[in-house]
């Protein structure tokens, strides 16, 4: 009996403990991208500082590699009170918010991270958050994060100006504003799966594609044929943390604050390291044969002013607001 009654001491001191180190708060996060993603990664040291931050008292679990959702179906899933926090990217959203494409367009071509940082931090980013939140119903926990800008790789041409990629067949993800931009730039542009590329490269129904250099770097596409990269800035992909309005108003005013405090903390950190991870993708793909060049400011400046010709058709496509296109213009000048 003695013995009987020690175990069942024990076991109660066992689960008093657990409870004791169990969080009182969770959030759940979606994420389509695998462990390694500098967004995953990041989000990881980001829940870190939460739960020490909070004492343990908030925590995050996060779902990678689509154990949830597609980032597609993210925002829709955040919306709907299905998880609680989602990070796509802005134009992912451009289906509820047609204004969320906005960086593909050719008034980016080109820029700077400053100068997008400057859009995308001031007012007109509040005015596209706002947004975002009363058409779907969730809060913008903050500024947006950073996968960095695209890269345009070949297998044949040398690419050192925007004009070397006339004719070519470039491999792009979708959406109007890619498939314009390379139109107008004279290539032919060809969309394709991701998993099907390094294929498509090798049968020659490619012979470019649009990407980053991480992106290449983990697919070795080196293997596949590409020899030679342009960074010419046509677009930057950034990533919005959107979480349910429900699941936010829930938590206590102390552990919202340390939420939404800890995010812009930590934004420009996190952006500096997905700047760094491109950087370091870059030079691994340097050591396998791949020459990256960059265009010069006049080389840039002159294929932006090439672009524009489209925009404003394109703009009334995808159905932005043009009083919204105008704000932005006022910031970068453009």
């Amino acid at each position: 009996m003695k013995r009987l009654a020690l175990i069942a001491t024990t076991a109660t001191s066992a689960l008093i403990a657990g409870a004791a180190f169990a969080a009182d708060f969770t959030i759940t996060v979606t994420l389509d991208t695998s462990p390694q993603h500098v967004r995953n990664v990041w989000l990881k040291d980001f829940a870190q500082a939460i739960e020490e931050k909070s004492g343990g008292k908030l925590e995050l679990e996060i779902f990678e590699a689509a154990a949830k959702y597609k980032d597609s179906e993210a925002a829709a899933a955040v919306a709907q009170g299905a998880i609680d926090m989602a990070i796509p990217q802005y134009q992912l959203i451009s289906r509820f918010v047609p204004e969320s494409d906005f960086e593909q367009l050719p008034m980016f071509y080109g820029l700077g991270r400053d100068q997008i940082y400057a859009v995308v931090d001031g007012e007109v980013g509040d005015a596209l958050h706002k947004k975002i939140e009363e058409t779907l119903g969730v809060t913008v926990l903050g500024r947006p994060i950073d996968l960095g800008f695209g890269t345009v790789f070949s297998t044949d041409v040398e690419l050192k100006t925007p004009s070397d990629l006339a004719g070519l067949k470039v491999r792009v993800p979708g959406g109007p504003a890619t498939v314009q931009r390379y139109e107008k730039m004279g290539a032919v542009p060809v969309q394709i799966a991701w998993p099907d590329v390094p294929q498509a490269l090798q049968t020659g129904t490619i012979s470019s594609l649009w990407s980053t250099q991480e992106s290449v770097a983990s697919a070795k596409l080196w293997d596949a044929g590409v020899k030679y990269a342009m960074e010419d800035r046509q677009a930057i992909v950034q990533y919005v943390p959107l979480i349910s309005t429900r699941a936010l108003d829930r938590l206590p005013e102390d552990l919202r604050a340390i939420l939404i405090d800890t995010w812009d903390e930590m934004v420009d950190a996190q952006r500096d390291f997905a700047d760094e991870r491109q950087q370091q993708a870059r030079d691994l793909n340097a050591q396998n044969g791949i020459v990256t060049s960059e265009p010069d400011a006049e080389a840039l400046r002159a294929m932006r002013q090439t672009l524009m010709a489209v925009q404003p058709a394109l703009v009334e496509e995808l159905g932005i607001d043009p009083a919204f296109i105008d704000k932005i213009a006022a910031v970068t000048g453009e």
